[in-house]
């Protein structure tokens, strides 16, 4: 019998681009670009992510050779299947459900043998089995899953893997080489249970930690450090503050070894207020994306908490606002609705996501609104992505008008607030200067961190802070590394208000920091060349309705090779060429 040997790969590109196993709209496999800084042109940063859960499924299988496939074109993925697996894994989500149907087909024609294992969102899909062929289908948490397939203890510790989380990024067109940021994942799922919600729903409304305590975090954090040079990380976890132990203990860490890490993540407003914006200063919390989903409090994590004055707090505090809403909910009429957008304008987050409501098969929503009769026939899964047309009947609006009400959203929100990029800086620019205040009138009046109340405190033993010394160096750092973009912000900016926004930006930055020096201002210059080349070029897309201009992500492959004790890792990437040069978009 042949020894396992296992395959592990996303859907096939090209991605972005519609024809008939995919959508192009909200398809992008981006984040910014594609639902937070939409219709933002020229500013829009562009990124690609590697797709973290198959790299840490195969860290976690110990008696098999298995091989991670990310972003394959078509001709790698048949390139690929030569090298004769027995079983082939792929995941999906319910959007890019057609590919895996081509991708399964294929394998059932010319590889009748190997085992065909589907996971991902796409498994919520009630059809799926009609659809795609397979043998196996992964519910839920991947790895105990895995580990019990193979015959695995499912009991065995998690390993977690060490790795970039940025297949590769642009900001005004300028492709950064550089990636100083790993990824974290401390956990899987959600106990919000909010009825739209996949996350929470594909996980029974419970948490599964990976990492469970703040040690854990550490010891992973310490390792990329070391192995890739990182201090600052996106952790992966839906509402990483709800296990508020394990962020203190962490706080704790790196409290005891004098290393501020630097971190992005999602959070609840209600797991913000409890644990208090100063303690997501001293943690280190550099961007949190807070769902605030509508202005009428449907939403226990939004009950009598005054939603714009905390978003407020933790921008002033130098920390990156993410805010997202839902539209067209049940609610909503044209007044409604005209209201809600205006409301998530006027929080005045740095970036903010408009989502449409969308009954994802697997939620009570969907399960609702199929009992009702309001679900649209037919309506393809490819659609599902929540920018574009409704997936049910809405009795104020059809659902081919809300793709463009969504967009006008987005577009309004731009020429309110100007470029996500401009309104990060000025948040990092202000967080410092204030920072630096606050620990001045903290030292004059003896105030001391209390890790118990998570509070500034006096104390009768008062002693200089010299973490937070540490992390306001870091928000020194990180500030900097927004003052090259100034000049494209307000030289590409889309009105007077954005203007005058960037030279307000500009002014504090050299009160702040002094006027730029000269490297600074070739930095700068060469971004607006940059920045001119790639407005150009959307531009001309527009003139000529050829679309968005869409970046397709970099294919890799990584092979676990399983014949020794330790395993090695065979990584290729398909990487062009560009300039050495530093000017990043910070976590």
């Amino acid at each position: 019998m042949r020894r396992p040997k296992l395959l592990l790969t996303t859907v096939f590109g090209p991605y972005g681009i519609k024809n008939k196993y995919a959508e192009g709209l909200g398809m992008q496999m981006e984040l910014f670009n594609n639902q937070i800084t939409r219709e933002q042109g020229v500013h829009s940063p562009r990124a690609n992510y590697w797709t973290f859960p198959l790299y840490f499924l195969a860290e976690n299988l110990d008696s098999l050779p298995a091989t991670v496939l990310d972003f394959p074109t078509w001709k790698g993925y048949i390139r690929e299947l030569q090298r004769e697996y027995t079983h082939v894994g792929i995941s999906f989500t319910q959007q890019n459900v057609l590919k895996a149907k081509r991708m399964a087909e294929y394998i059932r024609q010319h590889y009748p043998q190997t085992k065909i294992i589907l996971g991902g969102y796409g498994t919520m899909l009630p059809d799926l089995a009609e659809i795609v062929p397979c043998d196996e289908i992964c519910p839920g948490e991947g790895v105990r899953w895995l580990r019990e397939y193979f015959g695995e203890n499912p009991e065995a510790p998690i390993k977690h893997p060490i790795m970039h989380g940025v297949s590769q990024k642009y900001l005004y067109g300028f492709r950064d080489v550089i990636d100083d940021s790993g990824v974290l994942f401390p956990g899987l799922g959600c106990t919000n249970g909010c009825f739209f919600c996949s996350t929470s729903n594909k996980f029974n409304n419970s948490y599964i930690p990976f990492l469970p305590t703040g040690e854990s975090v550490f010891a992973v954090c310490r390792e990329a450090q070391k192995k890739l040079g990182v201090e600052g990380f996106a952790i992966l976890d839906e509402n990483f503050l709800k296990m508020p132990a394990r962020a203190r203990d962490l706080l704790a860490k790196m409290e005891q070894h004098r290393q501020p890490y630097s971190f992005a993540i999602f959070s609840s407003a209600e797991t913000i207020a409890e644990v208090g914006v100063d303690f997501l200063v001293r943690l280190g919390v550099c961007l949190v994306w807070v769902g605030v989903e509508s202005k009428k409090a449907l939403f226990s994590k939004v009950e009598e908490i005054d939603v714009g004055s905390l978003l407020a707090e933790l921008q002033a505090k130098g920390i990156t606002v993410i805010s997202s809403s839902i539209l067209f909910a049940e609610h909503h009429d044209r007044v409604t609705l005209e209201e809600e957008i205006n409301w998530a304008i006027g929080l005045g987050t740095d970036l903010h996501q408009f989502m449409q409501l969308i009954p994802f098969p697997g939620t009570p929503l969907f399960r609702r609104y199929v009992a009702e009769g309001k679900m649209i026939p037919d309506f393809p899964y490819t659609k599902l992505h929540g920018q574009d047309e409704l997936a049910f009947y809405h009795p104020h609006f059809t659902s081919r008008e809300a793709g463009k009400i969504t967009r006008g959203a987005f577009r309004r929100k731009y020429e309110t607030d100007g470029p996500g990029v401009l309104n990060m800086a000025l948040t990092a620019i202000r967080g410092y200067q204030r920072a630096k205040e606050e620990m001045k009138t903290r030292e004059q009046a003896g105030l001391s961190w209390n890790p118990q109340t998570l509070r500034y405190q006096r104390s009768t033993d008062h002693q200089t802070d010299q973490f937070m010394n540490l992390r306001i160096e870091k928000m020194r750092q990180r500030a900097l590394e927004f003052r090259p973009l100034i000049l494209s912000a307000k030289i590409f900016a889309p009105n007077t208000s954005s203007r005058k926004k960037a030279a307000q930006a500009a002014a504090l930055y050299n009160e702040v920091f002094g006027k730029p020096a000269p490297r600074e201002g070739v930095k700068s210059f060469g971004l607006v060349c940059f920045a001119a080349i790639e407005w150009f070029r959307l531009r001309m897309r527009g003139l000529f309705g050829r679309g968005e201009l869409v970046r397709q992500p970099l294919s890799r492959r990584v092979e676990y090779n399983r014949e020794f004790s330790t395993h090695s890792q065979v990584e290729a990437a398909e990487i062009p060429s560009g300039l050495q040069h530093r000017c990043k978009l910070s976590t």
